[in-house]
């Protein structure tokens, strides 16, 4: 019986190193474009006066203005969060919202979901409103 020496299948080729070297300064490229284009976009939106303009014992309204001063409409993601006289958290909401180029307009959102009840006579003490970016590996 005759032997026949066969090639391998499949062949494996060593990526050479200049393609290698290529997407790691692509990647770094990229993630550097990402950090400096956060930036000026954090630059753009600005966040003006932020109240409670209703509240009950199971919701409540987080009243602000926001202002987009870029050329662009733009959608931003936005954290809010109500604490209560003592420090404690009582209710954060993550949402997006549209903001269009060179505006500034009053927006409000309804916290529907709170991590506990507002006691009877109690008054949420304070909101804080975080603009969040898309970031490497997270949000």
């Amino acid at each position: 019986m005759p032997i026949v020496d066969r090639l391998e299948y499949p062949k494996k080729y060593k990526m050479s190193s200049a393609i290698l070297l290529l997407a790691v300064l692509l990647a770094v490229g990229a993630l550097l474009y990402q950090k400096y284009s956060n930036k000026a976009m954090a630059k753009q939106i600005v966040i003006h006066s932020i109240g409670f303009d209703e509240y009950d014992k199971n919701y409540i309204r987080v009243g602000y203005e926001i202002e987009n001063m870029g050329k662009k409409d733009q959608e931003v993601a936005l954290l809010i969060r109500v604490y209560d006289r003592e420090g404690g958290e009582i209710a954060s909401i993550f949402f997006k919202t549209n903001i269009k180029a060179h505006t500034r307009e009053f927006q409000s959102k309804v916290i529907d979901e709170l991590n506990r009840p507002l006691k009877e006579g109690e008054k949420p003490y304070r909101a804080t409103i975080e603009l969040r970016q898309r970031e490497f590996m997270h949000y």
